[in-house]
Order: C-alpha cells, then structure tokens, then sequence
C-alpha cells in the first residue's frame, strides 16, 4: 500500500469518528425551548372536575415554554418538548402573564381544552368553560386599550385525553400562539 491509499482510509475513518461524534451530542443534548411563558402546574389529591372547585394540592412544579401549545396527541404535550406533566390526571395549571398591546381593539383569545378553564384579563372574567369536556377551541372576545394587561389562565385536566392551547388575534388577523410576539402585542 502507498502512503496515499493509507491517508485516503484514514481521513475516511476520522470523518466517521467525528459525524459519530456529532450524533451523539445532538441525541444527548436536551431540547429547549426560549422561556417565554411560566406554567405552573400542580397536582391535586382529589379528582378535579370544576376549574374553581377547592384544591387539595400535592405538589407543584413550574415550567417554562415558549408558546401555549400543549395538545400534541390528545395528551398534554409541547411539539418539541413532550409531556411536560408528570402525571397524566387530576392537574390545574395556572399562568399569569403581563402582556403589552400595542394597538387598541377588540381581541380574539382562542381557548383550547379537554377540560376546563377560565380567562382574566386585568381581573375581569373573559370566559370559562367550568367542567369535563373533548378538546374544543372556544373564542373569547374582548376590547384591549393600547398598554400593559395582566393575562391569568386556569386550566384543570381531570381525566382521559388531555389538551391546551390558547392562541390570539386583533381583528381579522391570523391568530398567533399566546407566547408569540406579533404586530399588535409583545409578550
């Protein structure tokens, strides 16, 4: 053998080594996502079948996601980081979150759920969904003055499939996940 062949094997064998390399990282690497929105979730004792019935809480933990999309699969699941509830019944997941309109008008707050919620807006009840239900997305409108607004949302699962989302849009524009900054509001 030259020296030539020699090198040619040995370069193919060190690129191997290093693209092996590479997958290994990029397998052991966990997904994340930016820290856009705190989810606290917290775990009841007692089965939960009204969003304002009294809670006997467990344990609670807090997560941070990036957009409030969290029904991957009937299961209450982020699209890239999974299940971000240990346990799969019996949970209510709170958010308060500040957000800046940018533009004064009416609202539209896409609340998706299996099971039930409720929607605040600077301490006034937009809308609710009290029980058990399949995933249904319902709108909520309201008119926002241009400026700040804290967001509060309850979400409980009782039992079964699962699913959150909520999106929102000004007018007639294309709704956009609550997390996600767009022309008329910054998160």
């Amino acid at each position: 053998m030259n020296i030539q062949t020699i090198l040619n094997k040995n370069s193919i064998f060190t690129a191997l080594i290093a693209l092996t390399v590479i997958i290994i990282l990029v397998r052991i690497t966990p997904v994340s996502v930016d820290s856009v929105v705190k989810v606290v979730i917290s775990k009841n004792r007692v089965g939960i079948s009204n969003i304002y019935q009294q809670r006997d809480i467990e344990f609670t933990r807090e997560v941070w996601i990036d957009v409030l999309d969290l029904e991957e699969s009937n299961r209450f699941g982020h699209p890239k980081l999974g299940n971000i509830a240990t346990y799969s019944d019996d949970f209510f997941v709170d958010i308060d979150h500040k957000i800046t309109v940018k533009q004064a008008d009416t609202y539209r707050f896409l609340m998706g759920s299996d099971d039930g919620f409720s929607l605040s807006i600077d301490g006034k009840l937009v809308c609710e969904h009290l029980g058990d239900r399949p995933y249904t997305v319902q709108p909520c409108l309201i008119f926002l003055n241009e400026g700040d607004h804290q967001v509060h949302i309850s979400y409980f699962q009782g039992f079964g499939n699962s699913g959150f989302t909520v999106e929102y849009a000004r007018g007639d524009e294309k709704p956009h996940w609550f997390g996600e900054d767009s022309k008329s509001v910054k998160f």
